[in-house]
């Protein structure tokens, strides 16, 4: 059974169709880019001594390209520093003899690419069938950080040999820039790669669609118009197909995007495969590296997720202000108005009236402890790929956004539904929290919950940046446990209940409990994760129904916008507002 998807985005420009005027064609697997990045960790830091490094292409990428010859090798130097020597070299096996072979002295040897003729050229007759190894060799007088490397892990990409010990394939940490240079009057012209592949992390069997992510790139010296692609599930027998109407000249590489509702019927672990199966222009003469695949998690159910938004801020903050308003002015979004909620901790950029401990403790997120500044925020304490914290700065509200779009992008696999009711004889707010889990491991660790009261309207005494009509707002008063408590599961189901003291002082129209679970790691700032959030505003407390004015010393209604700031005046225009502690329309 084929199914045919008519809903395209091809995320792929457009440029003239035709023949590029290609002289030669590069083969690797590094594009033709350079680094000139060093990494000691691929280099020897021994003297006198010759360090090799190498890539090796299959049969499949060899004889595409039948009928020419290699006719030198583009080896890349992160560092010239030390060698009087470098040749190239083409082999079948990484310690076999060399098929081709060229050198320079060391008066020729740069940073950056070493273009080297081969001795005499290699001729490809297409009957090639153990692939080839493309590399280079170098003599090293003193220590040095030659081997030019991408850390992009690429399998066979990267093989590494130090003086005379062995070779080691280094693969999973990133990709060497060497390439072979193919010369002749038969260069291929149709020839896509497949680069990658990629399915969301996770798939929603009530949701039941997958996005489907590619990169392809044309090696072909004809340009490309359009192609079409498969994809198949394991373990469904649909084809699902689609046309990406695109344009690839020489060496372009591009993404492009399409969807798929696959018929998965159990939860589990699953695969995709995709195939490049015809060109616009014709057939493809090396189909060999037009499939790609991934894996991904099927689960059966996800909850709605509220992004968590905390805020390192202080009144001797200048700059506070300015992220604060950018806070509000997301919470003021349509969009943002149930998925969104913030806390703020005063603490960052020294500390103020309204520090509590538990925002001096969580400086700890800095770097694990660095240096700290305001103002500064967390979304969901997530880190960002290769980050080494999960606090930031935000230079705009529309930065701000689309991490917020990231986070609300990720599935969330827990639940948490809040009650509260103020017990005025005790002192204290009791707090239940209730949800379920739709997997096991909604974290990599034991999930905590933390449970915050906050307060909002809270007038300055002296915030530095601002107007005298700023307000506080997402204030941290109390928490359960600065690091929560470990979840008692019941099955996939929790109840966890907690009572948070009061003082006098706080306006009780004005009190907001936060809640979260999450992701905790002690030895490692970036692995505190929130799975999910929730929020609840006092005239959602158990026992407040009715209220519908609360008054000031004025005898007036509080009523701020979103910046905080009050709003004088009986006659409100359209907008959001928060009308005696509570978000509320006004149309």
């Amino acid at each position: 059974m084929r199914k045919f998807i008519f809903s395209i985005l091809a995320l792929l420009a457009v440029s003239t169709v035709g023949n590029a005027q290609v002289s030669g064609l590069n083969i690797g697997y590094c594009n033709g880019e350079v680094s000139t990045t060093t990494h000691k960790e691929f280099c020897s830091q021994e003297k006198d001594v010759w360090v090799s490094g190498a890539i090796w292409l299959p049969a499949s990428d060899i004889n595409v390209n039948a009928g020419n010859e290699i006719g030198a090798v583009r080896a890349g130097l992160a560092q010239k520093i030390g060698i009087d020597t470098m040749c190239v070299w083409v082999r079948e096996s990484l310690d076999g003899a060399n098929l081709a072979e060229g050198g320079i002295p060391k008066a020729d040897v740069k940073k950056g690419w070493n273009e080297i003729p081969l001795d005499s050229p290699l001729a490809l007759d297409g009957s090639n069938t153990t692939g080839l190894y493309i590399g280079y060799s170098y003599h090293q007088t003193s220590v040095n950080q030659g081997l030019s490397v991408f850390l992009t892990p690429t399998p066979n990409a990267l093989f590494v040999k130090h003086a005379d010990g062995e070779w080691a394939d280094r693969s999973d940490e990133g990709l060497l820039c060497v390439e072979g240079l193919v010369y002749g009057d038969n260069l291929p012209k149709l020839n896509l790669r497949l680069s990658s592949i990629d399915a969301p992390e996770y798939y929603i069997l009530d949701k039941g669609k997958m996005t489907l992510t590619g990169e392809v790139m044309n090696l072909g010296v004809q340009t490309v118009s359009g192609f079409d692609v498969e994809a198949r599930v394991d373990g469904i027998d649909e084809v699902y197909t689609a046309h990406i109407d695109s344009t690839l000249a020489y060496q372009e590489s591009k993404s492009f995007v399409f969807e798929i509702s696959p018929a998965i019927q159990a939860t589990g672990s699953g695969k995709v495969t995709v195939t490049i199966t015809k060109l616009n222009e014709g057939d493809d003469l090396n189909m060999a590296d037009n499939v790609a695949s991934d894996v991904f998690e099927i689960v059966q159910h996800d909850y709605t997720r509220m992004v968590l938004i905390e805020e390192f801020t202080t009144e001797q903050c200048v700059n506070c202000p300015r992220v604060a308003s950018y806070i509000h002015e997301l919470l003021d979004k349509e969009k943002y108005k149930n998925t969104v909620t913030a806390l703020c901790h005063h603490a960052g950029y020294y500390t103020d009236w309204l520090t509590v401990p538990c925002a001096s403790t969580y400086l700890w997120y800095y770097n694990a402890g660095g240096s700290t500044y305001a103002p500064a925020l967390m979304a969901d304490r997530w880190t960002s790929k290769g980050g080494s914290t999960p606090v930031f700065n935000p230079g705009s509200l529309s930065q701000l956004e689309s991490i917020v779009d990231t986070r609300l992008a990720r599935p969330a696999f827990v639940s948490l539904n809040i009650n509260a009711e103020v017990d005025e004889e005790s002192g204290k707010v009791k707090i239940s929290v209730n949800g379920s889990r739709s997997k096991a491991d909604v974290c990599a660790n034991p999930a905590r919950i933390t449970v915050y009261l906050a307060e909002n309207n809270i007038n300055q005494r002296s915030q530095a940046g601002a107007t005298p009509e700023f307000i506080h707002q997402h204030v941290v008063r109390k928490v359960n446990s600065d690091w929560g408590e470990v979840i008692e599961w019941n099955g996939d189901d929790y109840t966890y209940e907690c009572a948070l003291d009061l003082r006098a002082d706080y306006v009780r129209e004005n009190l907001q409990v936060i809640a979260m679970i999450y992701d905790y790691d002690r030895n490692d700032a970036t692995k505190n994760e929130v799975a999910n959030a929730a929020t609840l505003y006092y005239q959602d407390f158990t026992g407040t129904e009715g209220i519908t004015t609360v008054t000031g010393d004025d005898g007036k209604q509080q009523v701020f916008d979103l910046q905080g700031r009050r709003v004088e005046g009986d006659t409100l225009r359209p907008g959001l507002y928060i009308i005696n502690g509570k978000k509320q329309v006004v149309k």
